[in-house]
């Protein structure tokens, strides 16, 4: 099983580098129009009558910056990685690469021996050493890997959270504390915000602050009416 999964990580790398993605790169002072491939590093002249590799040389660009190209191919320095987006965020959202490895070795490393957890672990690695150009085709293989659940199962939610927190108190009341209680619609409602509160953890830079449903449970917690105490022994 475990070759199985290696095999997985190793087409998941080497998937991206088929892909042509193309970014737009300053003129040159001559004003010709030049495009950029991120997966073979070519840069071609864009024209009306057919895009052409740009010869090898020394070009200097509209905007000061300096491109350097040897056999049609560009020098991977700051000039062509300024012309790649850096993938949209939150600001205080992590890279799709660190979600995966939260989500399958649990906020807490419950599934930390897993092979799944190992694998995401190196993933997560190869995006942290990548230069700029690569880790944007890195952090797409993760976020595909996100939603693949059979490769990469989420480690279980302990039914009171990752961390201790008033979510968590919810469903110890709700529940009862041997979920002697976990037929009842209030506990049903309590897991719930203890998902959708590790779900929010998980994209946090630092996973053990509060997020937004901590601090709707925390508004929550007095509501005895929705959230009863378990009464049933």
């Amino acid at each position: 099983m475990m070759n199985k999964h290696l095999l997985f990580l190793v087409m998941l790398l080497s998937s991206t580098i088929a892909v042509a993605e193309w970014y737009s790169l300053p003129k040159t002072t001559q004003g010709q129009e030049l495009r950029y491939d991120n997966s073979t590093n070519r840069v071609e002249v864009v024209n009306e009558s057919g895009n052409r590799p740009l010869w090898s040389g020394v070009h200097k660009l509209e905007d000061g910056r300096v491109l350097r190209i040897q056999k049609g191919v560009a020098i991977a320095d700051q000039t062509v990685q300024r012309a790649i987006p850096s993938p949209q965020r939150q600001p205080d959202q992590v890279d799709a690469c660190t979600v995966l490895e939260r989500q399958s070795c649990g906020l807490r490393t419950d599934c930390g021996l897993s092979e799944s957890c190992q694998l995401a672990h190196q993933l997560q690695g190869f995006y942290n050493s990548a230069n700029l150009l690569d880790r944007t085709r890195i952090e797409s293989q993760c976020k595909e890997a996100l939603g693949n659940a059979s490769m990469f199962p989420p480690c279980p939610t302990p039914p009171t959270g990752a961390y201790r927190t008033v979510c968590g108190d919810i469903v110890t009341r709700s529940c009862g504390k041997l979920n002697q209680c976990q037929e009842s619609d209030a506990c049903d409602a309590a897991r719930q915000l203890v998902s959708m509160e590790n779900e929010e953890r998980l994209n946090k830079w630092v996973p053990s602050e509060d997020t937004y449903t901590t601090k709707q449970c925390e508004k929550a917690f007095g509501d005895d009416k929705f959230f009863p105490l378990c009464e049933k022994k």
